[in-house]
C-alpha cells in the first residue's frame, strides 16, 4: 500500500484516511460490505460524523429507529446535526401498517372485495416508491455533501434490481457532479453474486469489514478491496472497535475489542 496524506477526514481512522485521501476523486461513491456484527452500520455513522462542519450530511436509514441513531452518535461524541431520513419508519407507515390493518379485517371475516371499498387511512393510498423518492432527493443536491444509505439490502428487497442499480449509478453521478461523497452499506451474502458484482463495479471504492473471533475477543480489519484506478491502494488495515468507534489498532489506550 502507498503512503499518502489526506486533508479531509473520511472515517477518522488515520491509516484508512491517509490511504484513500490522496487517490479518491473530488466526488465519489463507495460501498462498504460485511457480515452482520462486523460493524458496517457503525462505520457508516462514523463516515457521516467526520464530515467537515459546514458540509451537509444526509443519512438514510432502513434499519434503525431515529432515536437509536442519535443516541449512538451522542454516545460516541460524534456530530449529530445530520439530515436524517428514516425509510424504515416510512415503510412501516406506508406499507406494513396497511398490511396489518388488512389482516385484521380479514380475521374479522371481511372479504378482500369489501376491504377494497374502505377509505380508511392505512388501507387506501398510493404506496411510496422508495427508489424514486431517493432519486428525487438526489436532484436537490447542488453542492458538496456526504450521503449515507444504510442499507442497499432494503432497496434490493423492495424494488426491481435494475432500478436499484440505476439508483446507485445516479448517486455516484450526483456525487461526481457536485463533489459529494457517498457511502452505501451492503450485506453481500444475502444477494446474488451478479448483483453484488455489478454494484462493486459501479463503486469508486469498495471496503469490506472483517471480523474474526480469537480466544476471548474479536479481531477487526478493514479490507480496501477496490480503489478506482489505484489498485496499489488495496490492502488490509487492522482496527479496533472501542469507546471512540472504529480506530486504528492499538492507537487508543481506551480501545477494546467488542462486538460492533
Amino acid at each position: 500500500m502507498t503512503e499518502k496524506s489526506s486533508k479531509e477526514a473520511i472515517f477518522g481512522i488515520p491509516e484508512v484516511d491517509d490511504e484513500l485521501g490522496g487517490v479518491l476523486p473530488k466526488g465519489w461513491a463507495g460501498i462498504v460490505t460485511g457480515a452482520p456484527g462486523s460493524g458496517i452500520e457503525l462505520l457508516a455513522k462514523q463516515f457521516a460524523s467526520f464530515a467537515p462542519e459546514r458540509m451537509p450530511v444526509y443519512y438514510y436509514t432502513t434499519m434503525e429507529r431515529t432515536e437509536d441513531i442519535l443516541s449512538a452518535l451522542r454516545n460516541f461524541g460524534w456530530r449529530e446535526n445530520l439530515n436524517l431520513v428514516n425509510i424504515l419508519e416510512e415503510y412501516y407507515d406506508q406499507v406494513l401498517s396497511r398490511n396489518l390493518e388488512v389482516s385484521r379485517f380479514r380475521e374479522m371475516g371481511i372479504s378482500p372485495e369489501d376491504i377494497s371499498q374502505f377509505t380508511m387511512k392505512g388501507i387506501q393510498g398510493k404506496r411510496v416508491n422508495f427508489v424514486t423518492r431517493m432519486i428525487n432527493d438526489l436532484a436537490t443536491l447542488d453542492k458538496p455533501f456526504r450521503l449515507v444509505v444504510d442499507s442497499l439490502d432494503f432497496f434490493l428487497e423492495q424494488a426491481e434490481t435494475s432500478d436499484v442499480i440505476s439508483m446507485v449509478r445516479q448517486i455516484r453521478y450526483r456525487a461526481q457532479r457536485v463533489g459529494g461523497r457517498a457511502l452505501m452499506t451492503l450485506t453481500p451474502d444475502i444477494h446474488d453474486h451478479r448483483i453484488t458484482g455489478t454494484l462493486g463495479t459501479i463503486a469508486d471504492v469498495l471496503l469490506n469489514l472483517e471480523v474474526e473471533e480469537r480466544a476471548t475477543k474479536f479481531q477487526y480489519a478493514i479490507a480496501i478491496e477496490k480503489v478506482r484506478n489505484h489498485p496499489e491502494s488495496t490492502g488490509l488495515i487492522r482496527v479496533n472497535v472501542g469507546d471512540q468507534g472504529i480506530a486504528s489498532a492499538g492507537s487508543e489506550d481506551k480501545s477494546r475489542f467488542s462486538a460492533a
